[in-house]
């Protein structure tokens, strides 16, 4: 599998989160906590020292890049990796854009250029999961990537079908988001979000044991 593309533009992200930090470490006042989890409420609860925070976000990009780079080297389907290369590629390079943009919007908030975090994390990540559900009916069965219970990796069809079921729930969630946060705020945005979501996870997870069970090609050992 040819990684360059997405080394690169992960390069790219992750580079421009160290410039972040570097930046925030000159401008932000030494003693300062920066606010790094929000409630339901939209109030901050949580923070992070300066030297933490800045470092935790590229830490964590740096740490999630090398998995992926291992990922196709250790997975017993590669082939199957392969053929899947366009979602995996779109997994990886919309999870790291996801985690440059929160860790900017984290650092700028401290620095009071950004006040309104969850609102713009609440369009940012219900982008990717549509992103990315239009991307999931397309992979093919491997131990990485997907849906992966016990029936549909002992069986092609529940992959296959429980995956188009998902792909479609994923861009429901992430529109119904989306449309509730512009209509109503922030914080209803999230509740649809956790519901449709859990509700999607609960209804594939089903979906993969009926269509598991009516698969007569499907493996019990």
């Amino acid at each position: 599998m040819n990684l360059r593309l997405p080394l690169a533009m992960s390069l790219v992200l992750f580079a421009a989160m160290v410039a972040i930090s570097v930046w925030g470490w000159f401008v932000l006042p030494d003693g300062v906590r920066l606010a790094t989890h929000w409630g339901i409420d939209g109030q901050v609860n949580g923070t992070m020292s300066k030297e933490t925070g800045l470092v935790t976000g590229p830490a964590i990009a740096l740490g999630l890049l090398l998995l992926l780079l291992l990922v196709p080297r250790i997975e017993p389907r590669r082939e199957n990796l392969i053929a899947s290369r366009k979602a995996f590629f779109a997994f990886w390079i919309g999870g790291l854009t996801v985690l440059a943009l929160i860790h900017a919007l984290v650092v700028f908030n401290a620095a009071g250029i950004v006040t309104d975090v969850p609102g713009a994390v609440m369009i940012a990540v219900p982008v990717m999961i549509g992103v990315g559900g239009n991307y999931l009916g397309k992979v093919r069965p491997n131990f990485f990537l997907g849906v992966r219970t016990p029936w549909t990796l002992s069986s092609d069809l529940s992959w296959e079908k429980s995956h188009r079921v998902m792909a479609r729930l994923f861009v429901f969630s992430a529109l119904a988001a989306l449309a509730t946060r512009f209509a109503i705020g922030t914080t209803a945005a999230g509740v649809v979000l956790a519901a449709t979501l859990t509700a999607s996870a609960l209804i594939g997870i089903a979906s993969s044991y009926v269509y598991w069970k009516h698969d007569p090609e499907r493996r019990t050992t």
